[in-house]
């Protein structure tokens, strides 16, 4: 596929609403999976904390799962967490900030990223604060 069909493609894409709701089943799932493991929660116990199956959890972070407002926050909740949602102008460009106690914690996770070479470009890796 050429660069200019590929190009064309995502623009398509991105007029449908089907395109729109896969990014954000991606963004809840990926924030939800981060919040599981900042917590060291298991799957399994997060299915057992929500009164449901640990392959109800994998339909989830699979992004099969219908979701509901009320299930995404209840899946939040078990996670000490909670469900913020935004909506904002088609052309904004939006930046989340998560402040605890004062404290902007994406400014704290920026410095753990360092950008590498891959085989396929450049992307990003998490490497030790310290170095």
């Amino acid at each position: 596929m050429s660069k200019g069909a590929f190009k064309s493609f995502i623009k398509d894409a991105k007029n449908r609403d089907s395109y729109w709701i896969e990014k954000a089943i991606l963004a809840f799932t990926s924030e939800l999976y981060k919040l599981m493991r900042e917590n060291g929660i298991t799957k399994k116990e997060m299915a057992t904390i929500i009164g449901t199956s640990p392959a109800y959890i994998t339909k989830i972070f699979r992004g099969n799962a219908n979701f509901t407002i009320e299930s995404m926050v209840k899946l939040t909740r078990a996670l000490d967490g909670k469900l913020s949602i935004h909506v904002s102008h088609k052309d904004s460009k939006v930046i989340w900030r998560d402040i605890i106690n004062g404290k902007n914690t994406r400014q704290e996770e920026a410095k753990t990223w360092a950008t590498v070479a891959s085989t396929v470009g450049v992307r990003k890796k998490r490497v030790a604060a310290n170095g």
